[in-house]
């Protein structure tokens, strides 16, 4: 089951978001609100991004820019895990012996 927020309800749920930060965090495209039948609604990911957007705003006083900057850096590292997990999961349904010559080959990689 998907929760979804209203406006109001994101605003009052993060602390230090206002009204005004979170319609420049979704012109900047920083966040995605879905459009529900009464308008827009933010789903669960998007208030624990809202989270993070107002602790570093907060704390390292960055710009919309620099903010949109960090959010793309931990999208990317999401991917990356996300692309990572597969690709164990793949490995780990080959035989033993591909398994051992790909570890060798990832030691020899890192030198």
């Amino acid at each position: 089951m998907t929760l979804y927020y209203s406006e109001e309800e994101v605003v009052v749920t993060v602390s230090g978001l206002t009204r005004a930060r979170l319609t420049a965090y979704v012109e900047a495209e920083i966040v995605l609100p879905v459009q529900g039948a009464e308008g827009p609604v933010y789903r669960q990911v998007d208030v624990a991004r809202l989270r993070l957007l107002a602790d570093l705003s907060e704390q390292f006083d960055l710009s919309d820019d620099g903010l949109g900057v960090v959010m793309q850096l931990v999208d990317q590292v999401h991917a990356l895990r996300s692309d990572l997990r597969c690709l164990l999961a793949a490995i780990a349904e080959e035989p033993e012996e591909v398994r051992a010559r790909l570890a060798r080959a990832l030691r020899a990689t890192r030198g």
